[in-house]
């Protein structure tokens, strides 16, 4: 069971009690650079105060590298990994702040909160054990460690925590669903576990997990009444809502013939988690009760797209089928059934019936030759030609149980368990797709455009921008204090209007006209230039004939051909293995080629290179491409990201996945925290 704490935890009540009381000591050196360190920390501190963790992240980080022995930044940091749920990242900086700093007990309690998290439960005690030799008394690490103890399967110890624990905190009702969980799972004492509820009600009446526990016990029992008003008690307490206590309590109104509200409540559960197996197979069986056939039959669809040999799902919806007037599919759902189960008469049945409504008189006697068969066998005692065959554990039942639903209790294996899956802390969710950074590209910045998500400066762009900038009169962005991600995207800043308003229209009209173009911008800026203006309105083809024409004129240069291999990436079709696609690839592997040849290396080269080689499913090879980059570029955000999800998609070790984003996210690339959170909680 994986129990967590709620966001109301002790231990995030005196995590913030101690950011407010951190004191700067100033060391000997110079005074100035130990002020503008205070200050960042001071920054850093604000933004975890609004809940800005990303930026906080960038401000501690900014001290460490001003000042790297600077223990409490790291913890500052570790604390808002911790909370954008980076929990490895957060423990790789609790161990460098104790290695700085050996003797603070808020660090060890924290690297153990993030150790409870990524299940390294032997160290998560080890940490509490130091933080208890300096605060016998604190609660949170009382709790945490009988938590660890209860992962470990070790109830003795967790009681003995649970119970110093409750000397200090006799009302604190959440110590009573541990010890719940342990007399249910540990001590198989349903009695007492009922009796932990009633007391944990007492204390906290909306608390949902014990109004679960007593409705699930009563579903067990089959007092379905008692079952409904206990699990509705806890459907009204919970929030957000939990498919589970839906799940059940819709198998216990499908008991009592409640078939409306039963089919409200599978409504709900796939509302919450669309691709529910049961859920779906449950209410097509309610559905196929009341007579919405074309709906349940919709719902069997569903569950044979994820489970194929799922026999209980294909008989219904064969019969449903063959009620429909489907004829055609429901023979052949019939003759999948009888692939898997040789002596399914009824299948024979109802399929020779189907093939004469038909007209398959031919086939319809195969079936009825094949029972005439069975019959005589039977009749003289013989044995069975077949034996039946087994099917996936999820539909482990015989095929004259075809319309009992799944329990809810039963397809509690394959979901989750009765104690919830809360999470301490708060979360900054950030929506990601599963989709890789996109390869590096010219893009012209605004008046005042930020410079995040610039690549690593490359010399020739450094000469364009000034070239840009000197021509049309304006400076160019300076870089902030800020930290800065490296990679995916080459800047061009140029700002051709105080106001940013100019049409591309106007710009392409103004590269070619103004006089002091003529003089700055060579013929291959000007078409490279014209380039990036079309791409950024959309028009990709024509954008790709100016780059091409910029490579002829100076086929040497870097940025055309960088420009050109991200043109061609955005052509490329969602078929990767057609005419056109191969044709695409061929020529950015050709100019990729070039440039590793022709120009020194470069981190924006290889990093081209690996984002073409994922884009075709080459993970593997992309994952060299992107290693190279990073030697080149250690800060390339970018980089670190793409090499992370090439190893996901590759099945790679999880904590490899999990530093790369950790890595990406610090060096500023937000999207990666969003990500990380995707993959951990990825089933």
């Amino acid at each position: 069971m994986n129990s967590k704490l709620s966001e109301n935890s002790w231990h995030s009540y005196k995590l913030m009690q101690f950011l407010g009381c951190f004191v700067f000591i100033i060391m000997s050196g110079s005074v100035r650079a130990q002020i503008n360190v205070e200050n960042v920390i001071t920054m850093g501190r604000h933004a975890l105060s609004v809940d800005d963790n990303i930026s906080a992240i960038r401000y501690f980080t900014q001290a460490i590298e001003a000042r790297p022995t600077h223990s409490r930044a790291y913890y500052l940091r570790a604390y808002a990994k911790f909370i954008l749920e980076d929990y490895g990242g957060a423990e790789a900086d609790c161990t460098k702040s104790i290695e700085l700093n050996p003797f603070i007990a808020e660090t060890y309690q924290l690297r153990g909160l993030c150790r409870l998290h990524i299940k390294d439960f032997r160290g998560s005690i080890s940490d509490y054990s130091y933080t208890l030799r300096e605060l016998p008394k604190d609660e949170a690490a009382l709790f945490n460690t009988a938590l660890c103890h209860t992962e470990l399967h070790e109830p003795d110890s967790a009681e003995m925590f649970i119970d110093k624990f409750l000397e200090e905190s006799p009302k604190f009702y959440r110590a009573y669903i541990l010890k719940a969980q342990i007399a249910l799972e540990e001590r198989h004492d349903t009695l007492h576990a009922l009796a932990l509820a009633d007391t944990i009600i007492a204390l906290h009446r909306e608390e949902p997990i014990a109004w679960l526990l007593k409705g699930e016990q009563a579903l067990k029992k089959k007092d379905y009444a008692l079952a409904d008003s206990f699990l509705t008690e806890a459907i009204r307490y919970q929030q957000p809502p939990n498919f589970m206590h839906h799940l059940m309590r819709a198998e216990v109104r499908h008991s009592l013939n409640l078939f409306g509200a039963a089919l409200e409540d599978y409504d709900k559960v796939i509302e919450i988690i669309p691709e529910h197996f049961v859920a779906h197979y449950n209410r097509g069986l309610l559905r196929a009760l009341v007579g919405d056939d074309n709906r349940a039959i919709e719902d069997f669809d569903f569950v044979l797209n994820v489970e194929p040999d799922n026999t209980l799902a294909r008989y219904n919806r064969a019969m449903l089928r063959e009620q429909t007037g489907d004829l055609r599919g429901a023979i052949a759902d019939y003759s999948d059934l009888i692939r898997s189960y040789p002596d399914f008469l009824y299948g024979y049945h109802a399929r020779a019936q189907l093939r004469r409504k038909l007209g398959d008189h031919r086939g319809a006697m195969n079936d009825e030759t094949i029972l005439a068969r069975h019959n005589l066998d039977v009749a003289f005692a013989k044995p069975r030609r077949h034996s039946f065959r087994k099917v996936r554990k999820r539909s482990e039942h015989e095929l004259d149980k075809y319309d009992q639903p799944i329990a809810a209790i039963e397809s509690n294996n394959d979901t989750v368990r009765i104690f919830g899956d809360n999470i301490f802390g708060k979360v900054q969710n950030i929506p990601v797709s599963l989709e890789l950074m996109p390869p590096p590209m010219l893009t012209l910045l605004s008046a005042g455009g930020s410079l995040q998500n610039s690549i690593t400066p490359l010399e020739e762009l450094e000469k364009l921008s000034r070239k840009i900038n000197r021509t049309f009169s304006y400076k160019l962005n300076r870089r902030t204090g800020e930290r800065l991600s490296s990679a995916a995207k080459l800047c061009l800043t140029a700002n051709f209007d105080n106001h940013s308003n100019v049409s591309q229209a106007i710009m392409l009209q103004r590269i070619d006209s103004d006089p002091s173009a003529e003089n700055e911008l060579s013929p291959c800026d000007k078409a490279l230039l014209k380039s990036v203006l079309l791409r950024q309105s959309g028009d990709i083809s024509l954008s790709r004939v100016m780059c091409d024409s910029a490579v002829i004129m100076q086929p040497d240069a870097m940025l055309p051909r960088l420009n050109r291999i991200s043109l061609l990436m955005l052509q490329l079709p969602e078929d990767k293995k057609n005419i056109e696609a191969e044709a695409l690839i061929k020529m950015a592997e050709a100019d990729i080629s070039f440039l590793e040849q022709h120009a020194p290396p470069h981190a924006a080269v290889c990093y081209a290179k690996g984002c073409l080689l994922a884009t075709q499913g080459r993970y593997t090879e992309s994952l060299k491409a992107f290693d190279d980059a990073i030697a080149l570029d250690n800060e390339f955000a970018e980089a670190y990201y793409n090499r992370a999800l090439a190893r996901q998609f590759l099945g790679g070790e999880t904590h490899l996945v999990e530093n790369d984003l950790s890595h990406a996210g610090e060096l500023g690339l937000h999207a990666a925290y969003g990500m990380l959170k995707q993959i951990r909680r990825k089933p």
